[in-house]
């Protein structure tokens, strides 16, 4: 069975989406993950294309949907 992009999520790309859920800003997610906020920028980029969404708001609802936020 094929694997959906979604699914191919990283361990911290799944952190950082948490993070995006529960209404964080990027700063935020940065301070909280002890990384940089480019780098946080850069996960969101990559979970924005294996979700398929052109930005944050569309990214957590769809992770709401699909049910792939911790």
């Amino acid at each position: 069975m094929k694997q959906q992009k979604w699914e191919k999520l990283t361990d911290r790309e799944n952190e950082v989406l948490s993070q995006l859920v529960s209404g964080k800003t990027n700063r935020q997610i940065a301070t909280a993950l002890v990384i940089e906020e480019s780098t946080v920028e850069t996960h969101l980029d990559h979970i924005y294309r294996k979700l398929d969404v052109p930005n944050r708001t569309a990214a957590v609802v769809k992770a709401i949907h699909l049910g792939i936020t911790m």
